[in-house]
């Protein structure tokens, strides 16, 4: 009796719903000819509203027939992001891919073993005198910067899904191709300016030079203005290093299964609350003011013919790859910082052909000046060196040599002139004129003339 009641009731029931009028035949069917579909969205303001979207069109037994977008509606509008899957969600931490990995492990290798080839280079044949000449102490810095550089492309290779452990990862790297850059660039420079400061410094008698311990001191100073540029950063909380987990670019979501099980994939950037790409953009600017002073010294020394002792068009050549280098570099961060794969191969690759160019253009002319004369007896070319000062000084005494040469021309011809107005046979005018080609006084001889006259 009861279930029959409640039959009746709802039989009766009528009343407005979500799908529009709801109410039922004798059969037990919905008396509709269509059920509206709603969807909630965000509205211009940014409020959750609800939107008509479409009607279902029912038969006489309430069946569906079609369903009909409103206009205006669509599955564009309807899904914007594209039709959800009826599988579970989940987020996943991802790293690396390892094939970037594997080359990134490969190429710091192959510039370690390079750097060390170069090192044990410079402690074989540190006797001989071209090697003298070329600082090899100095050369032991270079040697150690690259190391550090070639380092720093270990850690961007490193990869973790602990976020403190990427945190650390983060600010190492910085820490090691900041002050890589600085060690090993910083002895070419300083070798550049003690080659510039011998031949173009125009003071006589120079007593000081410039020693070895001077060019660490530039090397410490270098550094140093990384030191202080990194602990400010790195004490300032907003613009500390972290590791912040975004969903990945690259591999944004992995669908799998029958039901279409999504997994997000998420991935640790390296950013900080504020000023991130302001602080490298200082850091990036003070490298390449190393360069452009560089260019200027390799400039002024560019006419020293001393062989193994000038490296300026090798240090030209070493400026424009690093150069290059650092605006790739530079670009791939201020476009690519959450694309973590091309990201970490622009970077290794960038700071590793930075390295491995310093250290080719540095040695590779040592080696090969040490192969052709292993004694170190034609360093030094048979004439005198000469230098851009040296031909300017050239040039001006020959235009002074020039005009004594005119007026001397000139005054030869007045003392001509005077003594053809005088009397040709007087004794003093046979004289001139007889030593007129000679080297005699000309001074003398334009007095004789005015005597005569």
């Amino acid at each position: 009796v009861i279930l029959e009641r409640m039959y009746q009731h709802l039989m009766n029931a009528s009343f407005i719903g979500i799908t529009g009028n709801i109410s039922f035949n004798a059969n037990g069917i919905r008396n509709a000819e269509r059920i509206n579909i709603q969807q909630y969205r965000f509205n211009i303001s940014n409020q959750l509203q609800k939107f008509d979207i479409g009607y279902v069109a029912l038969d006489q037994n309430g069946q569906s027939v079609a369903f009909d977008f409103l206009p205006g509606e669509s599955m564009e509008t309807l899904w914007p992001a594209g039709v959800p899957h009826d599988g579970t969600q989940k987020k996943s931490t991802i790293t690396i891919e390892p094939g970037v990995t594997a080359a990134m492990y490969i190429l710091a290798t192959l510039g370690m073993a390079l750097a060390i080839v170069c090192f044990i280079f410079m402690v074989v044949f540190r006797e001989r005198k071209l090697i003298r000449l070329t600082s090899p102490n100095i050369n032991y810095i270079t040697c150690g910067g690259c190391m550090v550089l070639y380092t720093s492309i270990f850690f961007l290779a490193i990869q973790s899904t602990d976020e403190t452990t990427t945190t650390a990862i983060c600010n190492v790297r910085i820490w090691l191709w900041a002050i890589g850059y600085s060690v090993a660039f910083g002895p070419v420079l300083g070798k550049m300016y003690r080659v510039y400061y011998i031949f173009n410094d125009p003071k006589p008698n120079k007593k000081k030079i410039v020693k070895d311990w001077m060019i660490v001191v530039l090397i410490s100073v270098l550094v140093g203005i990384d030191v202080v540029i990194l602990v400010i950063v790195t004490a300032v909380p907003e613009l500390r290093t972290t590791a912040i987990l975004k969903q990945s670019i690259e591999f944004p979501q992995t669908v799998t299964g029958p039901f279409q099980d999504t997994t997000i994939n998420c991935i640790f950037i390296c950013d900080s609350q504020k000023g991130y790409a302001i602080w490298h953009g200082v850091l990036f600017s003070y490298k390449g003011l190393i360069q452009v002073v560089a260019i200027l010294l390799a400039f002024g020394t560019r006419k020293v013919k001393v062989k193994g002792l000038n490296d300026s068009k090798y240090i030209a050549a070493i400026i424009y790859v690093t150069s290059i280098c650092l605006v790739v570099v530079i670009i791939s961060f201020a476009t690519l910082r959450d694309e973590v794969n091309t990201l970490a191969a622009i970077y290794s690759l960038g700071f590793w052909c930075a390295a491995t160019i310093i250290l080719l253009l540095v040695f590779i002319p040592k080696v090969y000046v040490l192969y052709k004369d292993p004694l170190g007896e034609n360093i030094f070319p048979a004439t005198v060196v000469q230098t851009e000062s040296d031909h300017g000084k050239v040039l001006k005494l020959e235009r002074q040599i020039k005009e004594l040469q005119q007026q001397l021309a000139q005054e030869h011809e007045e003392m001509r002139q005077l003594c053809s107005k005088a009397n040709s046979t007087d004794d003093h005018c046979v004289t001139s004129e007889r030593n007129l080609n000679s080297d005699s006084n000309y001074s003398t001889l334009h007095s004789s003339c005015k005597t005569v006259l």
